[in-house]
């Protein structure tokens, strides 16, 4: 059997091939937007906001570690030039007073500094007349407390003085001192140094 197919029909399907290429051709030259990116929008903001927390926290944790360092820098500093002050100010030659009274003057700032200053003359009198040699060894030493902003320190430590009379008898005596620093453009210096009784000061 032979089907027909009318010349209207012939004319209308190359019609219809052009219109469907046409709706494709159109889809094709449609701009995709973010909602036809979904995925890989997604993926960037996730990438973004990984990149920034992990910034983020590296600078957090980096200026918490600067600040720990200055803060331990300091306390070592203090440390270490309170037990070698206060060694200076419990030692002095016979042989060289005013020398080792400069000694203790550089060894202070402030008030304390002011003191010796005013003393000196009565101190090195006092010296001499005693005649006894005296060398002081920090034994024991701790910071009690530090202000890193303020430039203040508090120390307790624990002195041995070996001592030589003017006979040459030696004698070893022990003391216990709480002292006060400060930070100066030289370092750090002792502003006050008070005696603490056995039992005291821990």
């Amino acid at each position: 059997m032979t089907t027909e197919v009318s010349e209207e029909e012939t004319t209308r399907r190359p019609d219809a091939a052009e219109d469907a290429a046409g709706e494709a051709a159109g889809e094709a030259d449609r701009p995709v937007g973010p909602a036809g990116r979904g995925p890989v929008w997604l993926a960037a903001l996730l990438v973004a906001a990984l990149l920034f927390g992990a910034s983020s926290g590296w600078i957090y944790w980096r200026a918490h570690t600067d600040d720990d360092l200055a803060y331990s820098r300091a306390r070592d500093r203090a440390l270490a030039a309170g037990r070698a002050h206060l060694a200076t100010l419990n030692s002095v030659d016979t042989a060289h007073i005013e020398v080792d009274l400069r000694e203790w003057r550089r060894a202070a700032t402030g008030p304390l500094r002011d003191e010796l200053r005013r003393s000196e003359k009565k101190n090195a009198k006092a010296l001499r007349e005693r005649g006894s040699t005296a060398r002081a060894e920090v034994t024991d030493a701790a910071l009690t407390g530090l202000d890193d902003t303020a430039g203040t320190a508090t120390l307790i430590a624990t002195l041995r003085i070996r001592t030589t009379t003017r006979s040459g008898t030696p004698a070893t005596d022990r003391k216990r001192m709480q002292a006060g620093l400060e930070r100066t453009e030289q370092g750090w210096k002792l502003t006050s140094v008070t005696p603490v009784a056995v039992g005291e000061g821990s």
